[in-house]
């Protein structure tokens, strides 16, 4: 009898333990939802953004002797030496894209593929068409996780000045381009970027990147692309009909400069 009665009293206990847990399982989820509710509050309504809509291409300019350039830490600039030396040989290393891995951020956004901005409550989405990459611009008020995985394209959180969409980018570990060269960036890379319109097709990217490890100092790069409103993206799927050489070791290249000999890697 003390025994039956001894299970009833922890049946019980543990029951009411479940139905501890369960409310407050339930008023954490509660909050949560509160408190995303009261962020997306705080963003300024979609219908008050500017109008972004249509697909952007990318202008190649800003590119010339004119533009800043990057003032390398001495260990930076002799790797792009050594890299530059290997180029010109055309004896440069296979990079990482000839296996269709994205670049990453700063370079997805100024690769020769259109992007599209989508507006929603408490985030700006960016879809960039080569390797249907997605940028995703939080403007709910949040802050950056404190631990964050490495990834391509890091996190980012916004907000809006005016009509200027003020983006803040850190988690790039990986080791992806810092730009339009092999150089790669170190693994705290922090990227600031103001967007806004300079005319009415007209959409300025002004890139400020910080890198201890690569960068003397911050470098400020500035990017534009023109709107087309009567076009779409297009699917871009890397993997498919890739005719990237590929050498006895396994290692494939994407640079073939026309009357010249393939790489020493190649079969």
């Amino acid at each position: 009898m003390k025994f039956r009665l001894a299970i009833f009293a922890g049946c019980a206990a543990f029951a009411g333990l479940t139905a501890v847990c369960d409310g407050q399982a339930a008023n954490a989820q509660a909050n949560a939802g509160a408190a995303e509710k009261s962020a997306e509050a705080a963003a300024p309504p979609v219908s008050s953004l500017p109008d972004w809509a249509g697909i952007w291409t990318f202008d190649f300019s800003g590119f010339g002797a004119e533009a800043e350039q990057p003032v390398l830490t001495p260990a930076a600039a002799a790797e792009l030496k050594v890299l530059q030396e290997a180029e010109a040989k055309n004896e440069e290393p296979p990079t990482e894209s000839a296996n269709c891995l994205p670049p990453g951020m700063p370079t997805i956004m100024f690769q020769p593929y259109d992007v599209e901005f989508l507006f929603t409550p408490g985030r700006v989405t960016i879809i960039q068409e080569a390797y249907m990459q997605v940028r995703r611009v939080f403007t709910d008020g949040r802050g950056h996780p404190p631990d964050l995985d490495p990834t391509f394209n890091g996190h980012s959180i916004g907000h809006w000045e005016g009509d200027t969409l003020v983006v803040d980018t850190i988690g790039l570990g990986h080791r992806t381009p810092l730009g339009f060269n092999r150089l790669h960036h170190g693994p705290n890379l922090h990227v600031v970027e103001r967007i806004h319109l300079i005319d009415p097709d007209k959409l300025e990217d002004a890139m400020t990147l910080t890198d201890p490890d690569v960068l003397e100092k911050p470098w400020h790069m500035v990017r534009t692309f023109t709107r087309h409103r009567d076009l779409d993206q297009l699917e871009f799927i890397c993997e498919e009909n890739n005719r990237n050489p590929i050498g006895k070791d396994g290692q494939v290249s994407t640079i073939l400069h026309p009357g010249a000999a393939p790489p020493k890697n190649g079969p």
